[in-house]
């Protein structure tokens, strides 16, 4: 019914759904999950590596489904997930179309490794850390107090990369706002808690800032610092659209931890979170920034970039290995 939007056709299977993405060549693709022949998340997964396109998966109640599918649908290289629309959700749903067409997506090969790349003059000094020894020294305290990240579309991967490499003793706590919509919000950090050697949950109003701990914000609300250890949860409007807002909490953050945050920005459309990485570095804290080779959507990471609010710019796999280097102060 929008205007805006043209279907070139409709598959019945998954199968059909990857002869069509060859032949049609669509801009976007809605994919649903239960389906013969060849499953949604099947689908996803080879249209990802042989026509990389943007999808959009939609799905029944994730409460009533298994409770992998959310980390299964982004692992595969989906970019957002979203229930079935009733009727009068129609009209959101063509929106969120019309925007994911307009990403540019990079081809997935799950469990591939990405080839080398020459040094750039933001990451040479970035050396791959060594394999950590059976019983590693602890971090030293102190370089980092809180670690911020603003992360939109595409980046659940990125994120789950990023927790999973941190070690077991990083010394200081993180904070991740991450656009996701609410029905997944728990599937999510459940994901991200299952594969990470630090503790993940859910934020909650009062919550402690503690190191080890990965606070994720509710997808309903925003997430801030609210005093020296502790984080504040809180109803409101959008800001610039956006609830829970990337801005918000890092700007929060660099008012009570100062030059003792690092700020991380993460693939996503728009500029969430550049106000806030200003508001860090301006405190005298570190930004990074995920390199446009590898972010899905390089809106957010571009847009500080060109603000010039961003210290380091990184690979999207290389983010955890820098944060350690932070906290023992060896990145320059």
């Amino acid at each position: 019914r929008d205007p805006d939007i043209e279907v070139l056709g409709t598959a019945t299977n998954g199968e059909e759904g990857v002869a069509m993405t060859a032949s049609l060549k669509p801009q976007v693709i809605t994919m649903d999950v239960d389906m013969p022949v060849m499953d949604g998340l099947s689908a996803a997964e080879k249209i990802m590596a042989e026509y990389p396109t943007p999808i959009l998966v939609l799905t029944a109640d994730p409460r009533n489904q298994a409770p992998e599918l959310t980390h299964r649908a982004l692992a595969v290289g989906a970019l957002a997930l979203r229930v079935k629309p009733a009727e009068h959700e129609m009209a959101s749903i063509a929106r969120e179309v019309k925007l994911l067409a307009s990403v540019r997506v990079i081809r997935h090969l799950k469990g591939a490794r990405r080839a080398p790349t020459a040094p750039s003059v933001t990451s040479s000094s970035l050396t791959p850390l060594p394999t950590p020894a059976p019983q590693p020294a602890p971090l030293a305290f102190g370089n980092v107090g809180l670690v911020c990240v603003a992360s939109s579309t595409g980046g659940p991967q990125v994120v789950q990369k990023l927790l999973a490499d941190l070690p077991a003793d990083f010394p200081a706590p993180l904070a991740v706002v991450q656009h996701i919509n609410a029905a997944f919000s728990d599937s999510l950090v459940s994901w991200l808690a299952g594969t990470s050697k630090l503790k993940v949950k859910l934020a909650k109003d009062g919550d402690l800032l503690t190191p080890g701990t990965v606070l994720i914000a509710p997808a309903d609300a925003h997430l801030t610092v609210a005093a020296r250890g502790r984080v504040a949860v809180t109803a409101g409007p959008p800001r610039e659209g956006h609830l829970p807002s990337c801005s918000a909490l890092l700007e929060s953050a660099a008012k009570v931890y100062g030059k003792r945050t690092v700020g991380v920005i993460l693939t996503g459309m728009g500029t969430d979170g550049v106000d806030g990485l200003a508001a860090i570095r301006a405190a005298g804290g570190r930004t990074l920034a995920q390199s446009q080779d590898s972010a899905v959507v390089f809106g957010m990471p571009g847009a500080a970039i060109a603000k010039g609010v961003v210290d380091l710019v990184v690979h999207g796999d290389d983010v955890a290995g820098v944060l350690v280097k932070l906290a023992r102060g060896d990145a320059k």
